[in-house]
């Protein structure tokens, strides 16, 4: 008999956090899973520890080398029985209820795609920090929201240049009808080192896919400063701009009017203007002055991004200066009033 959910993990060198993840699925109160395990090429014990639960409902798949995270979930959902697709990343865990309140949603709205908000935990933290809702600056959704593809690219729109990260739709982790994916041949893109979360969702919603958001969060995501200090921007924004660019295409080639068009030409224009402030500063950090300035000839609006950059830290520096001249005169108070105390 098929099971109900198919819950897919990649995993590569995982053993801080496998165990924790397992542990999450095999205690959901819906009981009607499978688990599939995809290790790609791990090095340390993530497959042994993995292999430690006995639970029958848990396949292991090895790859003999690494291939890339969008692989392993291609092959679990190609092995996959389930009626719907469960995603986890491997640092990531559930909350008990989660996969029965999705698979109930999903089921009573007709979805294709039904996905909840996101527990942001910091690692080595045991309490949330945030939810992905609260600072995705682009979200004003209802308790549960229908997302159609011009909501879920308005979601991508990058944040102002002072804060910390983007926060998009694209986070979200959704139970996904595996019939759907498969009667579209939609898969994850293997090419993609970026973005593959949201350039598998944007495919679905153009094909129609009925998506849900809830306003509850059931999905615990670790933020790792470990891998966001390591991923360059004008690497991260160069593939932004090359995906966006991709669904503008196929969006200039439908002979129909799309309103899609418009919203991910904003979005490229803004991600353009970004990837040149960040190519500005790399010329200036690599004494490249020709460089630096053809950005600014090229891109002439990343002046004003300088400038809100310069003024953030500009701030910053006062309050710096402020609270420790603040400090220092309350030690001074604290010493007057103690060889007050003392005379």
């Amino acid at each position: 008999m098929k099971p109900q959910v198919s819950v897919v993990i990649p995993s590569y060198n995982s053993e801080k956090y496998i165990a924790k993840a397992l542990k999450s699925v095999f205690s959901q109160i819906c009981r009607d899973l499978e688990v599939i395990l995809i290790d790609d090429g791990s090095s340390d014990s993530t497959v042994r520890i993995a292999r430690s639960f006995s639970d029958r409902r848990l396949r292991i798949l090895e790859n003999k080398q690494n291939r890339g995270v969008s692989y392993g979930r291609n092959l679990g959902i190609e092995q996959a029985r389930g009626k719907w697709i469960a995603l986890l990343d491997s640092d990531d865990w559930y909350a008990p209820q989660r996969l029965a309140t999705l698979v109930a949603t999903g089921e009573a709205q007709n979805a294709d795609l039904v996905a909840d908000n996101l527990f942001l935990i910091n690692e080595g933290e045991s309490e949330p920090w945030s939810t992905l809702r609260d600072e995705a600056h682009q979200l004003k959704l209802s308790s549960i929201a229908s997302i159609d593809a011009v909501k879920f690219v308005t979601s991508d729109r990058l944040a102002h240049i002072n804060a910390k990260r983007t926060w998009s739709l694209g986070y979200t982790k959704p139970l996904i009808r595996r019939d759907f994916l498969i009667q579209n041949q939609i898969w994850y893109d293997e090419k993609l080192k970026v973005g593959e979360d949201f350039s598998l969702y944007l495919k679905c919603l153009r094909q129609q896919a009925r998506f849900y958001l809830l306003e509850q969060p059931y999905y615990y995501y670790r933020t790792r400063a470990t891998s966001l200090s390591s991923r360059k921007p004008t690497q991260y924004l160069a593939e932004s701009c090359a995906i966006t660019q991709s669904f503008i295409d196929l969006e200039v080639n439908l002979p129909q009017e799309s309103p899609l068009l418009e919203t991910l030409a904003e979005n490229l224009a803004i991600f353009q203007r970004r990837l040149a402030y960040y190519r500005f500063i790399e010329g200036i950090k690599e004494h490249k002055l020709s460089s630096a300035i053809a950005q600014i000839i090229e891109h002439p609006g990343i002046v004003k991004t300088l400038c809100q950059k310069l003024l953030m830290l500009w701030n910053k520096e006062l309050k710096t200066l402020f609270t420790d001249r603040a400090a220092s005169s309350r030690q001074t108070d604290i010493y007057h009033k103690t060889i007050s105390s003392k005379l």
